[in-house]
């Protein structure tokens, strides 16, 4: 069970999981392979697969987690109404592959970076549509990851 599963409050649910992107491993896999006969091959593989397996980018429908380590572990946990700006970073090539890394400024927070992930545009955009949660009622107003062109059930009747 990962730590943020074990430490969701009662009425939190996860709305959106960032992973790393499959170049991660392409490049870890390509030290290994390449200087893999001298030991800092292995070290940097193993320092690299390492952080991927001990780092989660959780958003729910009251806060942002980003947990790295595993002996030592640091989080990094606030709420989606204290950031006030998110930028992405992408290169021609990550365009085309689908990953960048996010850069989050905010209230109290200051600035900080994300490491490279898969489909960054759907992380930033569950990361805004958590700002809408009723904080008071605990439920989402805006469907998470909302990915049809297709009004909701409850929107398309009220227009009617």
């Amino acid at each position: 069970m990962s730590y943020a599963a074990r430490t969701l409050a009662p009425r939190e649910v996860i709305l959106a999981e960032g992973r790393f992107h499959w170049t991660y491993n392409l490049i870890s896999w390509l030290w290994l392979l390449l200087a893999g006969w001298a030991l800092i091959g292995i070290a940097v593989f193993l320092s690299r697969q390492m952080r991927k397996w001990t780092t989660e980018l959780v958003i729910t429908n009251r806060r942002f987690i980003y947990k790295r380590g595993f002996i030592s572990r640091h989080t990094d946990e606030f709420t989606a109404s204290r950031i006030h700006a998110i930028t992405l970073e992408q290169s021609l090539l990550e365009r085309l592959f689908d990953c960048g890394r996010l850069n989050i400024r905010g209230e109290d927070i200051g600035d900080f970076g994300l490491p490279a992930i898969a489909d960054p545009l759907a992380f930033r955009r569950a990361l805004i549509e958590s700002l809408d949660v009723d904080a008071n009622a605990g439920v989402v107003a805006v469907p998470p990851l909302l990915l049809t062109d297709k009004a909701p059930p409850q929107a398309a009747s009220a227009a009617a």
